[in-house]
C-alpha cells in the first residue's frame, strides 16, 4: 500500500517529538554521547520533509502540449487531437451553449482549450483518482467557461462573435438564420491546413558518421 502524505506527516510529527525529548535530556549534560543520534534523527526528518514536498509520480501531470515549438507534423497532430476532443467531448457535453463556430480562429482560446483538453485526458486515465475529475469539473472547466469562452462575458474571446448585437463591433459575425452555436462554420479544415503550412518543417535527423 502506498504511503500517503497524511501518514508521512504523522510520522514526521512523531520524529520531531522524539527529537525534542532528546534535546531536553541533554540540557546541562555533555551532549557528545547523544550527538550522533540527534544527527541521525535530523537527517531522517529532512528526508521526510523532502518527500512531502514532492508529489507522487502518479499525481504529476505530463507536460502540456506546446504550440510554440510545434513543427508541421506536431501541429497537425495537435489540431487533430484538439478538434476530436472538442467535437466529441467538450462541445456536446459541456460547451454547446457557450460556443461559436469561429472558435478555431482565436489563438488564445486554442491555447486555453489545449490545456483544458490535456487535463481532461489526465483526469480520465484508467487509474486516475476521482479527485482529478472533480478538480477538472469544479475548477478548470468553470474557469474557461466563465472567463475565456462564454460569448455573454464582456471581453471574453467570443464576446464579439455570433449574430449581430446592437452597439457591439463584431469580430466574426454569424448571419441571421445560421446557427451561431454550430461547432464550426465550414472554414476549419482550410484554416488548419494554412496554419500547419506556416509552421517549420521537421528537421531531418543527422545520420551517424556525418
Amino acid at each position: 500500500m502506498a504511503i500517503t502524505p497524511e501518514k508521512m506527516l504523522t510520522g514526521l510529527v512523531g520524529d520531531v517529538a522524539v527529537l525534542d525529548n532528546r534535546v531536553k535530556e541533554l540540557e546541562g549534560k555533555d551532549p557528545s554521547s547523544s550527538i550522533t543520534g540527534i544527527h541521525e534523527a535530523l537527517a531522517d526528518i529532512m528526508e521526510k520533509i523532502a518527500k512531502l514536498e514532492e508529489k507522487a509520480p502518479e499525481e504529476q501531470a505530463p507536460p502540456t502540449p506546446n504550440w510554440a515549438t510545434a513543427d508541421q507534423e506536431r501541429a497537425r497532430e495537435l489540431w487533430d487531437w484538439l478538434i476530436k476532443w472538442c467535437r466529441e467531448t467538450l462541445y456536446p457535453m459541456y460547451a454547446s451553449e457557450h460556443w461559436r463556430p469561429c472558435w478555431y480562429e482565436h489563438p488564445q482560446l486554442r491555447i486555453q482549450l489545449t490545456w483544458l483538453a490535456h487535463f481532461h485526458d489526465w483526469a480520465y486515465e484508467p487509474k486516475a483518482p476521482p479527485t482529478r475529475a472533480a478538480e477538472w469539473h469544479a475548477r478548470w472547466w468553470p474557469f474557461i467557461r466563465d472567463n475565456i469562452l462564454s460569448p455573454t462575458v464582456l471581453n471574453s474571446e467570443l464576446f464579439r462573435c455570433g449574430h449581430k448585437v446592437t452597439d457591439r463591433k463584431m469580430l466574426h459575425e454569424v448571419p441571421i438564420g445560421a446557427d451561431e452555436a454550430a461547432f464550426e462554420d465550414g472554414g476549419l479544415d482550410d484554416y488548419v491546413k494554412e496554419f500547419v503550412e506556416r509552421r517549420p518543417k521537421k528537421e531531418p535527423k543527422e545520420k551517424k558518421g556525418d
